[in-house]
């Protein structure tokens, strides 16, 4: 009798319950990775977010008090181009009007913390924050959640910027909120 060459049943069995745990074991090694990738991606995102932020603010406080030699600026009431006030600020530079670079306006800007939302303000009349309206949101409080804005006054022209955000959405490995803290300083010389 001719003797059959091949696997018995029980090899089989044994051989496809390996290549089942390898198979499960290279599945959840793409998947925790997958996974870290996503949570870098949404962290990044965050802290690009607050940068960004933190950059436009700085770069528009900058501006505060410069003035083409056409126009002249309104002072705040603190006497000065930019009054920073706890969570909010107000400032003015000329801007070029619609008009083109020949037609300068002076401008009024202003950023405020209210709902852990910030919010910005231009208008082409002076305002402080307690009665300015037709404030805008520039940040999403379903992606991130402003706890603190603050602007300080430090010196005779330097302003300090902070800001303190939580991401929505996010936790850290071990359950707490992805939370960060942002300081940024202005020298305005005008």
């Amino acid at each position: 009798m001719k003797r059959h060459a091949g696997f018995n049943l029980i090899e089989l069995m044994v051989a496809l319950t390996i290549g089942m745990i390898v198979i499960l074991g290279a599945e959840k090694i793409y998947f925790t990775t997958l996974s870290a990738n996503v949570s870098g991606a949404k962290m990044q995102r965050f802290e690009q977010t607050l940068q960004i932020l933190s950059n436009e603010m700085v770069t528009e406080i900058r501006r505060a008090g410069y003035a083409n030699p056409s126009v002249t600026l309104t002072a705040q009431s603190n006497g000065k181009y930019y009054y920073p006030q706890t969570s909010c600020i107000t400032f003015s530079h000329s801007t070029p009007a619609a008009g083109g670079v020949s037609a300068v306006n002076e401008v009024f800007y202003g950023y405020q913390l209210a709902s852990n939302t910030i919010y910005y303000w231009n208008n082409n009349s002076n305002g402080n924050c307690s009665t300015t309206t037709s404030w805008k949101a520039i940040t999403d409080p379903t992606q991130i959640k402003v706890t603190a804005l603050t602007f300080t006054a430090s010196g005779t022209s330097l302003v300090n910027i902070n800001i303190q955000a939580d991401a929505v959405n996010m936790t850290t490995p071990s359950g707490g909120t992805v939370s960060r803290n942002m300081s940024s300083y202005v020298r305005v010389r005008n």
